[in-house]
């Protein structure tokens, strides 16, 4: 069944949304902005909580969610707890609100798992856009990096890409699968993260080079 039809100009609501969500710990008098801070660069333990599905689609959020962790893993820029243990840690908390929990909350997911930081992460589009040549898919998607030891945002982003980003002539680089872009989201919005993870293994390399 063809997934609707979602014009651009809630997919633009939805971005905006995902930038108020990202800058709500800074201070009111600070610009929105699409990204920000700085990826520890120390290969710190983190968890990422499953994606708040805001897209209006079900299954997005577990789609996203399994998406930014396999990508994650394979940057090498943090050691990522499993996200079995973190679902069941989040269901003994009761915490529901996985996108915005609250201070208290995430000082217990930190205690319960052991980590110095969570990665809380928002659908905000997965759907269709219409053009000339037919539909297109389209993702977007907020994420931050929050110190559970003061709730303070280290590092955030929101990006939304659609199908016909890399199009050149004729509809060549055209990407239909919605699959397929979602990773390229993942990918884009992770990018900081390989950087991390590049630095940290050449720091680890200079180490045993120095023995």
């Amino acid at each position: 069944m063809r997934d609707p039809v979602r014009p651009r100009a809630p997919r633009l609501l939805a971005l905006a949304w995902g930038i108020s969500l990202l800058v709500g710990g800074c201070a009111a008098s600070a610009p929105p902005r699409s990204h920000g801070g700085a990826v520890p660069t120390d290969h710190p333990r983190v968890a990422l909580l499953p994606f708040e599905n805001l897209s209006g689609r079900e299954e997005q959020g577990r789609f996203f969610t399994q998406a930014f962790l396999a990508t994650l893993v394979g940057t090498d820029a943090v050691e990522v707890v499993d996200l079995g243990e973190v679902e069941a840690t989040i269901e003994a908390l009761r915490i529901r609100a996985t996108g915005a929990p609250s201070r208290d909350q995430l000082a217990a997911l930190g205690e319960s798992l052991q980590v110095r930081y969570v990665l809380l992460g928002s659908v905000l589009e997965a759907g269709t856009i219409r053009t000339y040549d037919g539909d297109i898919p389209s993702a977007g998607a907020s994420l931050r990096m929050v110190d559970v030891t003061n709730a303070r945002i280290v590092w955030a982003r929101a990006h939304v890409v659609t199908g016909d980003d890399r199009e050149t002539v004729f509809g060549w680089g055209r990407e239909r699968s919605a699959e397929r872009l979602l990773t390229k989201l993942a990918d884009d919005m992770l990018r900081p993260f390989r950087a991390a993870g590049d630095a940290w293994r050449k720091r680890a390399a200079t180490k045993v080079e120095a023995r």
